[in-house]
């Protein structure tokens, strides 16, 4: 049964750009226990970690995952967008 057709709220997509391919691989790492990952260079060594078709309840997980990953890989800053929209992720 889909989210949807269980009456969950419906996100359909969340993007992750990440600076190099060794944080691009960690992050994929990190979130495989919450979300499938779509890994897509986007040149210059950036990445981009893509989750698409997720509930909320994934979101939740996959930006609590993706904000303990920026504090692992001591990241000054990454964008995470849901749907086309910039969030601001949670506390590590």
């Amino acid at each position: 049964m889909s989210p949807r057709s269980r009456g969950e709220s419906f996100i359909r997509t969340i993007h992750i750009e990440v600076p190099t391919s060794a944080a691009a691989s960690q992050l994929v790492r990190d979130l495989v226990a919450f979300a499938p990952t779509d890994l897509v260079p986007l040149g210059d060594e950036r990445w981009e970690v893509r989750v698409e078709d997720s509930s909320e309840e994934e979101l939740d997980a996959v930006l609590h995952a993706v904000a303990r990953w920026v504090a692992d890989c001591q990241l000054d800053e990454t964008r995470v967008l849901i749907d086309g929209e910039r969030v601001d992720l949670p506390p590590a």
